[in-house]
């Protein structure tokens, strides 16, 4: 499977989990480790080596359109983004801070993986 290929399927395999634990009502913060951790084992093993730094970019990428998605149309994020303008950064922010986050432990995952890989094989 190619590369870019890969990272496609990272970042849909990460939406798809992210609406999945939205719907079974999971706590965001842990199905958000959960599916970055899940998105990084699939990228250490597809891709194999240098796949940190995809599986950084897809998990970003996922949690970036999932949570302005989720913002977009849900009441709850029209309600901060009517709130006044420091709310708003301080949300912003912080949604930041929490996709960076996820990206390191998903892009530990990966790192993880793709070492027990190459131990295996060699």
């Amino acid at each position: 499977m190619k590369t870019e290929n890969s990272l496609f399927t990272g970042i849909l395999i990460g939406l798809v989990l992210f609406e999945f634990f939205d719907v079974l009502a999971f706590d965001p913060i842990y199905g958000g480790i959960i599916g970055a951790i899940i998105v990084g084992i699939f990228s250490g093993k597809i891709i194999g080596k240098g796949s940190v730094k995809y599986a950084f970019f897809s998990i970003f990428t996922y949690n970036l359109i999932a949570w302005v998605l989720t913002f977009l149309f849900t009441s709850d994020g029209k309600l901060v983004f009517l709130s006044d303008g420091p709310a708003v950064s301080v949300f912003i922010g912080s949604l930041l801070v929490l996709v960076f986050f996820y990206s390191i432990i998903g892009s530990f995952g990966a790192f993880v993986t793709c070492n027990l890989s190459r131990n295996e094989q060699g």
